[in-house]
């Protein structure tokens, strides 16, 4: 799986690489400047088009990453929406498969879901 790692990467400079004809285009994306307001441009995540966005944000951050209207922007376009302060680690295998270690191992304090 290709993986773009934009680091916190401003929507200005986003739109540069998106007019400079830069090949981005990646299955997933880590959000860029951990989904603040100043990133994550419609241009960007359409050039990009993820199959899934990851975000790092800490659990309850004071920034409230990800805004809401960043997260908005990759859902309204049916990409998968990875949260670390929900998912903790995400971890995606050669193979392609992905998981969130707080699904795959949960701590006995954790709470599990009742089955439906």
């Amino acid at each position: 799986a290709s993986v773009l790692l934009p680091g916190d990467l401003p929507a200005a400079q986003e739109l540069a690489l998106v007019a400079a004809g830069a090949p981005l285009a990646a299955e997933v994306l880590v959000v860029p400047h951990h989904g603040s307001r100043s990133s994550s441009s419609d241009g960007f995540i359409d050039a990009v088009s993820p199959r899934v966005a990851v975000v790092q944000a800490g659990y309850l951050n004071r920034f409230g990453h990800p805004a809401p209207e960043v997260s908005a922007r990759f859902v309204g376009r049916g990409i998968e929406l990875v949260r670390s302060d929900a998912c903790g680690a995400w971890t995606l295998a050669a193979d392609g498969q992905a998981q969130c270690e707080r699904e795959r191992s949960r701590r006995y304090w954790h709470h599990r879901p009742s089955p439906s």
